[in-house]
């Protein structure tokens, strides 16, 4: 018998889609769908509808992380030399590399750190672009894209260090040393 209270995974993942979107996150429905599905069979579950109390669990789970959308409107751009930029590219780039490298191992977070540095990449080379254009070699970023690049490389950290993803092909303390450096001169303090 159906419990009155209980949801499918259907709903479930509709639901956590509609959160992180409103968090200004966007995630590939299928990665959210298998890692609810993932969580679930530790659970032991059937597969059938999900009770209330654990499909809330799930999506405070998968939605938790950012608790409200930053006001940027009274903050000022930072300005990067291009020096800075080419630091702040090459993380990225080395973000992307490291994800990609483990999305077997954890799909929804490499998930979130790909969307991230794409969107950290186009509007970095959007701002290089803006920044030639006018004669210029400081490049303007918006605080949302410092923020989306902060979190992009703390991700990636706390996927090394925390999660167990494999980077033995590169050099571990060069690596520590990019992300560190690429935090401290973006105004966050790495994680230890």
């Amino acid at each position: 018998m159906e419990q009155p209270d209980a949801m499918l995974v259907d709903d479930i993942v509709a639901v956590i889609i509609r959160r992180l979107a409103d968090q200004q996150r966007v995630v590939p429905e299928y990665i959210v769908r298998d890692a609810i599905k993932a969580a679930l069979r530790r659970r032991s579950d059937d597969g059938g509808p999900v009770p209330a109390d654990i499909a809330e669990e799930l999506i405070d789970g998968f939605c938790s992380g950012v608790t409200a959308v930053e006001d940027d409107s009274a903050t000022m751009p930072a300005v990067l030399s291009g020096d800075e930029t080419g630091r702040l590219m090459t993380a990225l780039g080395l973000a992307v590399h490291v994800a990609a490298f483990n999305l077997d191992r954890d799909r929804l977070h490499v998930a979130q750190i790909l969307n991230g540095a794409a969107a950290a990449l186009v509007a970095l080379g959007a701002a290089a672009r803006a920044a030639y254009a006018d004669g210029t070699s400081a490049v303007l970023l918006s605080p949302a894209t410092l923020r989306t690049a902060r979190t992009t490389v703390i991700g990636v950290l706390q996927g090394l260090q925390d999660r167990g993803w494999q980077a033995r092909h590169l050099d571990q303390a060069g690596t520590a040393a990019l992300f560190g450096g690429v935090l401290e001169m973006l105004g966050a303090v790495p994680p230890t």
